[in-house]
C-alpha cells in the first residue's frame, strides 16, 4: 500500500520537472551582409541580440546569393539587411553578394525580377533582386517580423517595404535617400540598442536615432518606418 501511495506524488514531481525543462522557443534574428566589410557592426549587433535572448543567423559575402534572397529563411523576429540597395526604374532593388553573369538566372532576368547593378562606378556588377522577387518567392514568410533595411533608398518608394509587409512583416525601417556605410552602421546599432535594451517601440527607437545619431552627414537622408496602412 505504501508503494502505491507514492506513485501519484512521484508522477506529479516528474510532470513538474518535465514542465520546468520545457522552454519557450528563443527569439530569432538573421543578419544578411553581402557587404561584409570590416566594421564594429557585426560584433556590436550580435552582442546586443545575444545579450537580449536572440538566437542569431549570420550570412555574409558571396553566401548572399539570388537563391538565398529568393528563399529567405522564414519567420525570424528580426531581419537585418546590411546591403547595398538602389532605385532602378523607380523600384528599390537589393544587392546580393553574387557577381553578375549574363547567362545566370536568365529567366528571372527576362521577367525583370533580377538585374545587374553596381554600388559604385568603379565596382564590379552584382545581381540585384526586385521587390517583386521578394514577394513572389517568399509568401507569408515574415509573420510579425521587423525588417531593418540598412541600404540606400530603401524608402524612397514603398514598393520594397510593401513586398515585405504584405507577406507578414509588422514594420520595415530604412532610409529615404542615399546613406554612407559608416553612418548606417552607427544608426542601426543605436536602433538595436533602443529596441533590445530599452524595449522601445519602433517609432521611439527611430526618434532616439534621430536625436543621437542624426541624418546622414553627406546625403541628409533620414531613417523612417513603414507598415501596411501607413
Amino acid at each position: 500500500m505504501k508503494r502505491k501511495s507514492l506513485i501519484i506524488p512521484l508522477i506529479i514531481v516528474a510532470v513538474f520537472l518535465l514542465y520546468q525543462g520545457v522552454k519557450p522557443n528563443p527569439k530569432t534574428a538573421i543578419i544578411i551582409d553581402p557587404i561584409n566589410e570590416e566594421s564594429e557592426f557585426k560584433t556590436k549587433s550580435m552582442n546586443l541580440l545575444k545579450d537580449n535572448g536572440y538566437k542569431i543567423t549570420y550570412i555574409s559575402g558571396e553566401e548572399v546569393t539570388v537563391k538565398l534572397l529568393k528563399n529567405l529563411p522564414k519567420d525570424h523576429d528580426i531581419y537585418i539587411f546590411r546591403v547595398h540597395s538602389t532605385c532602378i526604374n523607380n523600384r528599390t532593388w537589393i544587392f546580393s553578394g553574387e557577381k553578375y553573369q549574363t547567362e545566370s538566372h536568365s529567366l528571372m532576368q527576362l521577367a525583370d525580377l533580377v538585374h545587374k547593378a553596381r554600388p559604385s562606378l568603379t565596382s564590379a556588377y552584382y545581381f540585384a533582386v526586385s521587390p517583386e522577387l521578394i514577394k513572389k518567392y517568399n509568401p507569408d514568410s515574415f509573420t510579425n517580423s521587423i525588417i531593418l533595411m540598412m541600404g540606400c533608398k530603401g524608402l524612397v518608394t514603398n514598393d520594397l517595404a510593401d513586398a515585405f509587409c504584405s507577406e507578414g512583416a509588422s514594420t520595415y525601417v530604412s532610409w529615404d535617400g542615399n546613406v554612407c556605410l559608416e553612418h548606417t552602421d552607427q544608426a542601426y546599432i543605436a536602433l538595436l540598442e533602443a529596441i533590445c535594451t530599452e524595449k522601445s517601440s519602433i517609432s521611439m527607437a527611430i526618434n532616439h536615432v534621430s536625436s543621437t545619431i542624426g541624418s546622414d552627414p553627406v546625403y541628409l537622408s533620414v531613417l523612417k518606418a513603414y507598415s501596411l496602412g501607413t
